[in-house]
């Protein structure tokens, strides 16, 4: 800015776009999908309100978005023609500042008859849901509307994957099959048969996937010609993940393994639980993994299968029907339990950046958690709160989402984020209210 006043000439050097396109590589940033005009368009048909019993906090009418909208291209709309690199840099900082402090331009509440909806999914320009009722839906984020149904499944889906791109989805049931849905489409390709028993967990890497039943075996399945690749003779029960050669999970024993699927042998049993662990990440370009379980977290190099840092929380957890979850960014760590969050930096053997508890975190058991590459934080809890964090200050930015009862225990809610956008589903447990999906955008048109 100070040297852009010099002159027109200095002005026009500081919008050179090599300069401004090594700025955004430094930070990381890339180009992504064009602005969207969503607001305008479905999401303007349901924008929050009281009757919908949930409050979009800090929210422009619609007017406001429209005229504040407007202000932005007179101001900014050239810096696009001028210099591509500069103007994406703008946006990404101006997203951040959405996120973070700005109101709220763009969102939509619907109401439907999901019977407990159980998953999200979110891929560029799709949504994907998933509820108790065998109702699996796609939905068009741009008009919030549902695209199509999948349709099929002998059962409540227990879990789903979505490959890259979303040209497939992958549901598992109750009766130990597998099915493979167009996620263009919504055609089913193939129904994936082998299990003898429920399929409690499943990962997939490109269009390989691996899937864990209670009939103690993992089994290999390429879900483009449907058809099953190996069989493993081992039990996962609850967490599986894949790297497309390597595939980590829970065992018996509270043992992590680690097995190759093409050579069908063990590489590591990675030891130290004491509890069935509750959640487990891999992250193969670092040859990590991290397993939660009994009061501890540990942290492997999965190349060497040795420990190399042992997280102990505060107190042990109990198993008390609570949710628990990993979250890792680079190496920031965070778990969660109940009403509490702990944030860990896993180098030297870890430590305890902060913990969030009592008056400084949730007062409320979280049932979801997400970080964010910009350094933020979401959780939602029991009371229908959906809060946003900054990981590095370990403190409170502000509330995205109140519901209109603040009772504990009253809510389940159940996001996933990107970038730009937030999307949620909240049911009340005793069934009082419908089930409701929030859609909240957080993207930038001009800077």
């Amino acid at each position: 800015m100070t040297c852009a006043g010099v002159s027109r000439t200095w002005q026009r050097i500081c919008e050179d776009d090599q300069t401004w396109r090594q700025k955004c590589l430094e930070k990381g940033y890339v180009e992504f999908d064009a602005p969207s005009f969503r607001f305008l368009g479905g999401w303007a048909a349901n924008r929050p309100n009281k009757q919908a019993g949930m409050t979009i906090c800090s929210h422009m009418d619609l007017q406001e978005a429209q005229q504040n909208r407007q202000a932005r291209e007179v101001a900014y709309g050239q810096c696009y023609e001028r210099s591509s690199w500069k103007s994406l840099y703008l946006r990404k900082r101006r997203i951040i500042s959405n996120w973070r402090s700005r109101a709220i331009q763009s969102s939509t509440v619907i109401e439907d008859d999901f019977q407990q909806t159980i998953c999200l999914q979110i891929h560029p320009g799709r949504i994907i849901t998933g509820s108790h009722d065998y109702k699996l839906l796609v939905w068009n984020v741009e008009d919030a509307q549902p695209a199509f149904a999948l349709t099929g499944a002998n059962g409540p889906p227990m879990s789903y994957q979505v490959s890259e791109h979303g040209k497939y989805i992958v549901c598992s049931g109750f009766d130990g099959s597998l099915r493979v849905w167009c996620g263009q489409t919504g055609a089913q390709l193939h129904v994936l048969r082998g299990h003898t028993e429920h399929i409690s967990c499943m990962s997939l890497h490109g269009t390989t996937l691996v899937s864990g039943s209670h009939d103690q075996t993992l089994r290999v399945w390429d879900i483009v010609d449907g058809k099953c690749l190996h069989i493993l003779p081992v039990a996962a029960w609850r967490c599986v993940k894949f790297d497309g050669e390597r595939v980590v999970f829970f065992g018996l024993g509270c043992t992590v393994n680690v097995w190759n699927v093409h050579t069908e042998e063990c590489l590591h049993t990675l030891t130290g639980h004491t509890w069935p662990v509750d959640s487990l990440l891999f992250e193969p370009e670092r040859d990590l993994v991290v397993a939660g379980s009994d009061g501890t977290i540990r942290v492997w190099d999965v190349q060497r299968g040795t420990c190399i840092a042992l997280l102990r929380s505060l107190e042990e957890l109990p198993f008390a029907g609570r949710c628990f979850g990993l979250q890792l960014r680079g190496n920031i760590l965070v778990s969660y339990y109940d009403s509490d969050v702990w944030i860990w930096d896993i180098r030297e053997g870890g430590s305890c950046i902060h913990h969030l508890h009592g008056v400084n975190g949730q007062t409320s058991a979280i049932t979801s958690l997400q970080l964010l590459d910009s350094g933020l934080m979401v959780t939602g809890s029991e009371n229908g709160r959906v809060m946003l964090w900054d990981v590095d200050k370990g403190t409170f930015v502000r509330d995205l989402v109140r519901s209109r009862s603040s009772e504990p225990g009253r809510y389940y809610l159940d996001f996933k984020a990107t970038e730009t956008s937030l999307v949620c589903g909240v049911r009340s447990e005793d069934r009082t209210e419908a089930t409701k999906l929030i859609f909240i955008d957080f993207d930038a048109s001009y800077p």
